[in-house]
């Protein structure tokens, strides 16, 4: 698997710190992933198995988990296109 660090969008100093448009293309589609589970998850009904801070904590965790594999897999082909934009429209650097 590759080293995605899937850095928080409130990092600036972390998201600075990449500097090629295929890490950059992979940190987005890693993030995109994250939020997609997040907000899939709001739409099951809550039982009361999962209702406390630590058990939400845990699935934030374990989606964190998730998005770094899907993107890592390559099969959902999001960082390609994300890559591609960033190559047409300006260096990860300008970023």
């Amino acid at each position: 698997m590759e080293n995605i660090k899937l850095i928080p969008y409130w990092d600036v100093k972390g998201i600075e710190s990449i500097k090629n448009e295929k890490d950059v293309a992979k940190e987005f589609e890693a993030t995109f992933l994250r939020i997609l589970l997040k907000e899939m998850r709001k739409g099951i009904p809550e039982s009361g198995l999962f209702s406390s801070f630590s058990d939400k904590m845990y699935l934030d965790m374990f989606d964190m988990t998730v998005a770094k594999t899907l993107a890592s897999s390559d099969r959902l082909g999001l960082s390609d296109y994300i890559e591609q934009a960033l190559k047409a429209y300006g260096k990860a650097e300008d970023l």
